[in-house]
């Protein structure tokens, strides 16, 4: 398969909390077809999880081994501010839950929407802030989404029927 860039092969949708989606491990071809559509605003996203190695030395060796920790998870992202449909600013306000949809290489439906059998990575997220970006002249309007991830994050759920 040929390397790719994320324009024109990404899909990128929220569910709040309390909204349409029942089990984040297994979503549904429907859930996500009623997520809020973030793609056509969005600039950059970094949700990644990081796991941490704990030292294990020994007073028998010079070479400190160390064990498998704990991990934990990162979500930022950068979103156009729009003056007709602004969705993903009224989507993120300080406090919102909900879950972020990401389809890294597009799903199958129309305009990349993932549909039943296409791979999703579903975050469970915790909107901290939602920060303007400094007005500059001759710019884009844009703002970034800082959120906690507090449930451990599904990174290869399968879209089910």
């Amino acid at each position: 398969m040929a390397k790719l860039i994320p324009n024109e092969n990404t899909w990128v949708g929220f569910i709040p909390e309390g909204s349409t989606l029942v089990d984040y491990k297994n979503p549904k071809a429907s859930e996500v077809a009623a997520a809020i559509v973030l793609t056509r605003l969005l600039i950059s996203l970094n949700a990644s999880s990081r796991g941490n190695s704990v030292p294990t030395p020994a007073l028998d060796s010079l070479f400190e081994t160390s064990i498998a920790g704990t991990s934990q998870a990162t979500f930022d992202a950068d979103f156009y501010r729009d003056d007709e449909e602004d969705d993903a600013w009224l989507a993120f306000p300080r406090g919102t839950r909900g879950h972020v949809i990401i389809s890294r290489f597009g799903g199958s439906g129309v305009n990349n929407l993932p549909i039943a059998g296409d791979e999703v990575e579903v975050w469970p997220v915790f909107v901290t802030s939602r920060t303007m970006a400094n007005m500059s002249n001759n710019t884009a309007e844009t703002f970034t989404l800082s959120a906690a991830v507090n449930i451990e994050p599904e990174e290869d759920a399968i879209v089910a029927a």
